[in-house]
């Protein structure tokens, strides 16, 4: 497919300044609205995730309590003493989902570098990372770390910022629908898994473009050269791989379990629990996710004695492990921040002992 460099975000050409001379309507004060009058329009449009983190703890607390009594039901010391042998294929799982997280920094990086932003460095991966220390804020509101730290830093506007975000997310996600487009078709015949997932990759990437024209001169302008283009194809692909990673790695833990747990399965049934739990605006997803993980299990006939554990473990280092790293990432990043505000501060002030007084009172 063709290709040219996309051009920066920040690089559009800027329209002439004109003065604006102010109506008297303008001029005229605008009456005060009251806070008693309307709600503000942060418990409008969030007012909701209030509940999101109790509606989430009740559905993990029902959902645990029941693969609890499950396990407790069976041959609990059997159960316990299968999963203690297991113990050695966790470092395999944790691998999995390392590189579940690099393969999701490379796409992120590499998207945002297309767009023009500064990501190719220790900093730039650190921010992408730093994103994981909100994974229990709901409706994704995680993502917003990411545009807040790169405008601290200096790389780009937070609009700029946002509309790269927007696009990692949309790419984010039909990577995962092409991955389950060619799990599905591989099922009627190998070869047609990879090309239902270009097709559905292709289509997604041509849509793409079409809307990048006609949104051309809005404020969600993006450079057309982005989506109809190789680079952004094999930004998909790398998703999609960081997808298939998170299911090898529900495979590693639980392929020698008693029943018929598959590859296919698990590469379709964890990432489509993660999917549809962070979908549904609860924090990390927690409660549905867990929930559809142990259904899943159970589709692959086993025993239910063993979802609980199954379920906590593949959750342990899929996802509460994550967080510890997110936060060691933001933590790093602000001090880049702190390095960056010193800098700048040092540098006015050499600046300013630098200028030179104006003579007579008079600046020349």
């Amino acid at each position: 497919m063709p290709e040219q460099e996309p051009t920066p975000l920040s690089s559009a050409p800027a329209s002439t300044a004109s003065i604006h001379t102010p109506t008297e309507d303008e001029e005229r004060p605008q009456p005060v609205q009251s806070a008693d009058d309307e709600p503000s329009r942060n418990a409008q449009v969030f007012g909701w995730q209030r509940y999101a983190h109790v509606v989430a703890a009740l559905i993990l607390v029902v959902v645990s309590a029941y693969g609890i009594r499950q396990f407790m039901a069976g041959d609990a010391v059997a159960v316990a003493e299968l999963w203690k042998s297991k113990i050695t294929i966790l470092p395999f799982v944790f691998l999995f989902a390392m590189i579940d997280l690099s393969l999701e920094t490379v796409g992120w990086a590499w998207i945002l570098s297309r767009l023009g932003l500064k990501t190719r460095d220790l900093t730039g991966v650190s921010v992408c990372i730093a994103g994981k220390a909100g994974l229990l804020l709901p409706a994704q509101l995680g993502r917003l770390i990411r545009p807040d730290l790169m405008v601290r830093l200096g790389r780009g506007t937070l609009g700029e910022n946002l509309k790269a975000e927007g696009a990692v997310f949309v790419l984010d996600a039909v990577s995962v629908v092409a991955l389950f487009a060619g799990l599905v078709a591989w099922r009627f015949h190998p070869a047609l898994g990879p090309a239902a997932t270009t097709i559905v990759i292709l289509v997604a990437l041509f849509l793409g473009n079409r809307i990048a024209n006609i949104l051309s001169g809005t404020r969600l302008e993006f450079p057309r050269a982005f989506w109809w283009s190789w680079q952004t194809f094999v930004i998909v692909l790398v998703e999609a791989a960081g997808w298939a990673a998170h299911g090898v790695a529900f495979y590693v833990l639980t392929s020698d379990l008693p029943g018929k747990m598959t590859l296919w399965d698990a590469l379709f049934l964890a990432p489509g629990s993660a999917v549809i739990g962070l979908a549904s605006g609860l924090p990390g997803g927690l409660g549905l996710t867990e929930g559809l993980l142990g259904a899943s299990l159970g589709f692959s006939g086993v025993p239910q004695a063993h979802h609980a554990l199954g379920v906590a473990m593949f959750r342990l280092i899929t996802f509460w492990l994550l967080l510890p790293i997110g936060w060691l990432a933001l933590m790093w990043a602000g001090r880049q921040v702190r390095k960056r505000n010193r800098r700048i501060k040092a540098e006015g002030a050499v600046v300013a002992d630098t200028t030179p007084a104006p003579v007579g009172g008079l600046q020349q």
